[in-house]
């Protein structure tokens, strides 16, 4: 059995708290319990670049976005690293692989009428 998981992407406008690591814990308990049982499964998440928070962040700081959205990425990945989270792919929403990707089931999903 093919089992994908999405845990939501934290906006890149600060640090990690509790409740980001409260929110991808039962996506992580999830996606071991399949592992374990044989299934194949990918569990995903990844920085949000995009979005009012981290441009609110990056007037305040007088950065520019990428300077802010790197250092996020940066520390996000360790912080979920030592939580022990098991994610297949940390990825972020300015990554070319990951807009292509994006855009590909957008389109999928127009065409098949589920938009």
């Amino acid at each position: 059995m093919n089992i994908i998981i999405g845990i939501s992407w934290p906006f890149a406008n600060g640090k990690l708290h509790i409740g980001h690591a409260a929110s991808s814990l039962p996506g992580d308990v999830i996606a071991r319990y399949h592992r374990l049982k044989g299934n194949n499964v990918i569990l995903v998440s990844g920085t949000d670049c995009h979005g009012t928070p981290t441009e609110i962040k990056v007037l305040k700081e007088n950065k520019s976005p990428k300077e802010i959205v790197d250092e996020c990425h940066k520390n996000f990945s360790k912080d979920f690293k030592d939580f022990g989270i098991s994610f297949d792919l940390y990825n972020r929403t300015d990554d070319e692989y990951h807009k292509k990707f994006v855009q590909k089931q957008f389109i999928k999903y127009y065409k098949n009428a589920y938009l």
